[in-house]
């Protein structure tokens, strides 16, 4: 008899919550950020094993994937429960002095994100000098209909995927919304030729943005790992604004892509 029978406790043992955790050490402690191969080789686990785990542990928050390397840091959920662990995307450092460009420029907030899970990502914002302002931190997920931001990343998605999204109901945030598939679609073909997409209280009432996409990769290998959007409060100079936030968004996401193209520890 064990110990644990003999005080009328229940030996318990979860082999895959001790894989887990074992793989989300790893990733904190690693120096660099593993990828999938790397981390099963360490710990003696099958791909398959290994490749359930992260899919459980992103979706959770507890990992992130980087979406230009597709390695693995750990995510808000251990950056929330430990001050001292690092969320390591070279993607928000090499971006942030563009974007603070563009904010400064146009000064309305900006947001970088990624898509991950059928979600929106918010990877950093940098805010406008404005007193009313938006707010979301780090780590925030928001819907992949969330207006301009999401039409960019749906305009480049893979089609299969994007059709089967798209055979689901379109949830409406207000009367503004598209709802329609249909119209959905169409309004992503025009965002993939206008290289930009836009919205007028789509997502948020009295609220505009202009998102754009960011690419990795030259050529064939070019594919995109990210976007920004630009977002302003409905005024009288909507008009003026989002046709600005359209043209330096364009050029803001031209620089950035080709930025982080050129860097190979991207």
């Amino acid at each position: 008899m064990t110990e644990s029978q003999e005080s009328g406790q229940i030996a318990y043992s979860a082999p895959i919550v001790s894989k887990a955790l074992k793989v989300l050490k790893l990733i904190i402690s690693s120096p660099k950020n593993p990828g999938i191969s790397e981390i099963a080789s360490a710990l003696s686990l099958a791909k398959s094993t290994t490749h359930g785990i992260l899919a459980a542990l992103e979706t959770t928050g507890w990992v992130l994937r980087d979406p230009i390397t597709r390695k693995y840091t750990c995510g808000h959920a251990v950056k929330d429960l430990a001050a001292n662990a690092n969320v390591r995307i070279g993607l928000i450092e090499q971006s942030r002095p563009y974007l603070e460009k563009l904010c400064e420029e146009i000064d309305e907030d900006v947001f970088l994100g990624i898509c991950t899970n059928h979600q929106l990502l918010i990877l950093d914002q940098i805010e406008s000098t404005k007193e009313l302002n938006f707010r979301a931190r780090p780590g925030t997920r928001i819907s992949k209909f969330a207006g301009a931001a999401g039409k960019i990343f749906l305009a480049h998605h893979d089609e299969e995927l994007v059709e089967k999204i798209l055979s689901e109901p379109i949830p409406s945030f207000t009367p503004n919304s598209i709802t329609d598939p249909d119209l959905y679609r169409k309004q992503l073909a025009e965002v993939r030729e206008a290289g930009v997409a836009q919205d007028m209280e789509e997502y948020l009432p009295n609220v505009w943005a202009v998102a754009a996409p960011i690419f990795y990769g030259k050529k064939n290998r070019r594919r995109m790992v990210a976007g920004f959007w630009v977002v302003g409060l409905s005024t009288e100079n909507d008009e003026e604004q989002i046709q600005k936030a359209t043209r330096l968004g364009k050029e803001t996401a031209e620089a950035v892509s080709k930025a982080i193209s050129n860097n190979s520890d991207s």
